[in-house]
């Protein structure tokens, strides 16, 4: 059994993005199964809180990153820009860098809800590309959900997206899916086992 590690870029219990969250999570295949992780007990980034000081919610965020086979987040977008929450617990885990964090060649996928018909875009290619800073490998393609409250709908007596905005969603997590399918941080991880190694022998 794989598992995919949903994590939400906003910290309000009723957040657009914990529902998208939420709907993406019921998407998964045969063979998948999903766990969460509440950001909101994540401290500031204090490089003070390191070795024996690291805060417990910080150590237990990291451990859910490295048991995942993937991430798969779902994000507001903030003044243009990814929310500091979002920043703030890749700035965490990719922590202590070496010999290897939890995010390098970890496949990750994003989708961004907003309330706007035109803005996200920003927010959506910042986690990405900060994602792939840290050596995480994003995965495409983009998907901005513009208009959000007018997608959700109930069915079956479950919230979910009107067709052609779940059809999009689906094709995220599955995107997801056949990257960790394929393995695709293997060689992420080999070269930077072989960039350590190189350092240290």
């Amino acid at each position: 059994m794989k598992t995919i590690l949903f994590l939400v870029g906003s910290l309000r219990v009723e957040s657009m993005n914990r529902r998208v969250s939420l709907i993406a999570e019921r998407m998964l295949p045969e063979g998948y199964e999903s766990s969460r992780f509440d950001l909101i007990d994540v401290p500031i980034f204090n490089a003070d809180l390191r070795a024996e000081h690291t805060p417990a919610s910080v150590s237990a965020l990291r451990g859910a990153i490295a048991h995942a086979d993937g991430v798969f987040w779902t994000s507001p977008e903030y003044n243009f820009a990814l929310p500091s929450v979002v920043k703030n617990a890749i700035d965490w885990a990719c922590r202590p860098m070496l010999p290897r964090n939890p995010i390098v060649g970890k496949p990750m996928n994003v989708v961004v809800a907003t309330e706007s018909p035109s803005y996200g875009a920003r927010a959506l290619a910042d986690i990405k590309r900060i994602w792939g800073n840290c050596a995480g490998v994003p995965v495409g393609f983009d998907y901005v959900v513009h208009e959000a409250p007018s997608k959700f709908v109930m069915e079956d007596g479950a919230e979910t997206f009107e067709p052609v905005s779940r059809k999009r969603l689906q094709l995220n997590v599955d995107n997801l899916v056949r990257a960790i399918d394929a393995d695709a941080g293997a060689m992420v991880l080999a070269n930077w086992d072989a960039w350590v190694e190189s350092m240290t022998s």
